[in-house]
């Protein structure tokens, strides 16, 4: 796989190589393309490839972009215009697409106007430029993609359901990030040499590691942009997992408030203390079926050049600063309790012991332990251990901070009322 400096990358994820085998096949036909995909899989270079590597690759490759566009500019870019003073033409998308490709970016995002248009194009394949009363013949290979649900829109009256099953007679999805773990690595020195300032700049195994298991909402667009936030913000030759931890903090909008949760997208803030690792959601990459077995991908890399995903904070009320009165629970902190407590758990960082099944038996298991500070707990209360982990979670995640109490309660998911309660312990 060839990136923009020059050099190649051999990406081989199963999830990817089903993919490229996917888009070589459509490429051996002319029947029109749907990529479907999130935000910055590389839609917009996948539509490229079906092009290059197709019968049509002597022709043009068109691209309009769909996002934001109104009835009347749609109507200019793809039909064209004759001008009614010196009856000069002004070739359209169509036009110029003659003998090859027009790819259309989030046709989705089309107002209904100009869907029945492209429906109109799409049927008939003749067009009549504005301000023309002559028709002409069209001939190109039609590629769209979406990052939306259209069938979900069809559902709900926002997009025509017989220009939809004109447009996906191919239906191609573009896999995220999360599903090509595998090929995060060698993404990553790509970018790298892309860089004129950073071709021979690396990363220790610790940072890689934090970026093959950080969960990703805007794919390689996003990938590429911490990379960057890396090469332009510290001066090294040599990037560690704190590094690269501060570039993803550094990406993700701020609040003023106290409290910034996000349970549901748990964002991947954490210092690497192997919880960050066991805490990241790996999704599961499709195996290789036997149309895969000895397909290569070619000299392509997925780009995405869409906007960021939208980010949602949930910011709870302002709670008190002082570090009195910790006896006196509330609903918030038993709340904040029970998170760190999950956190405990599901991120490995160290079990909690857990007593025999005798119900009668004051002796704990012993397998239940898990490192050297855990292992002096056996024949003490489970919750003291539970306790003592948080408290030396807490600290280390205040140490990360530079002793910023307030950014560490941010990232921990808790209240700083709760940050110094646990600390106090």
């Amino acid at each position: 796989m060839a990136g923009k400096g020059g050099g190649s990358v051999e990406l081989g994820s199963s999830a990817f190589h089903g993919f490229v085998r996917r888009l070589h096949l459509a490429s051996q036909s002319d029947d029109p393309v749907l990529l479907a995909g999130e935000v910055g899989t590389g839609k917009r270079q996948s539509a490229s490839t079906i092009h290059n590597v197709g019968a049509r690759s002597g022709g043009n490759f068109v691209q309009v972009d769909c996002l934001g566009i109104k009835e009347n500019k749609f109507e200019l870019e793809m039909l064209g215009a004759l001008n009614p003073y010196n009856h000069q033409l002004r070739q359209g998308a169509v036009a110029l697409a003659e003998g090859g490709t027009l790819y259309l970016h989030e046709v989705g995002e089309l107002p209904a106007a100009c869907q029945t248009l492209l429906l109109r194009l799409v049927e008939s394949n003749t067009y009549s430029p504005v301000n023309s009363n002559d028709t002409y013949n069209s001939d190109f290979r039609l590629i769209t993609s979406s990052s939306q649900d259209l069938m979900a829109m069809v559902e709900h009256g926002k997009f025509r359901n017989d220009l939809l099953h004109h447009i996906n007679t191919l239906t191609i999805r573009t896999p995220s990030l999360n599903e090509r773990r595998d090929d995060i690595a060698d993404l990553v020195k790509s970018i790298l040499r892309e860089m004129p300032s950073a071709a021979t700049k690396e990363l220790t195994k610790e940072a890689m590691d934090v970026l093959c298991h950080h969960k990703y909402t805007a794919n390689i667009l996003e990938l590429r942009n911490i990379i960057h936030r890396l090469v332009c913000n510290f001066e090294t030759d040599l990037y560690s997992e704190h590094h690269v931890i501060q570039s993803i903090f550094a990406g993700t909008p701020s609040s003023k408030s106290e409290r910034v949760i996000e349970h549901k997208s748990q964002r991947s803030m954490m210092p690497d203390f192997q919880a960050y690792v066991s805490h990241a959601q790996t999704a599961g990459a499709r195996p290789l079926d036997k149309s895969d077995v000895g397909a290569r991908p070619p000299n392509f890399m997925p780009q995405g050049h869409a906007a960021y995903a939208s980010t949602t904070y949930h910011i709870g009320s302002q709670v008190s600063q002082t570090e009195e009165d910790w006896d006196a629970l509330s609903a918030q902190d038993l709340a904040d309790d029970e998170l760190l407590a999950a956190k405990m758990t599901q991120q490995g960082y160290a079990r909690v012991p857990t007593r025999h099944s005798d119900p009668g038996s004051n002796q704990f298991d012993s397998s239940a332990l898990s490192g050297a500070d855990v292992m002096g707990a056996v024949g003490v209360n489970s919750f003291l251990a539970l306790k003592a982990q948080e408290r030396d979670y807490i600290l280390r995640l205040i140490e990360f901070c530079e002793g910023d109490k307030k950014k560490a309660a941010e990232i921990a998911g808790v209240t700083l009322r709760t940050l110094y309660r646990k600390i106090k312990q």
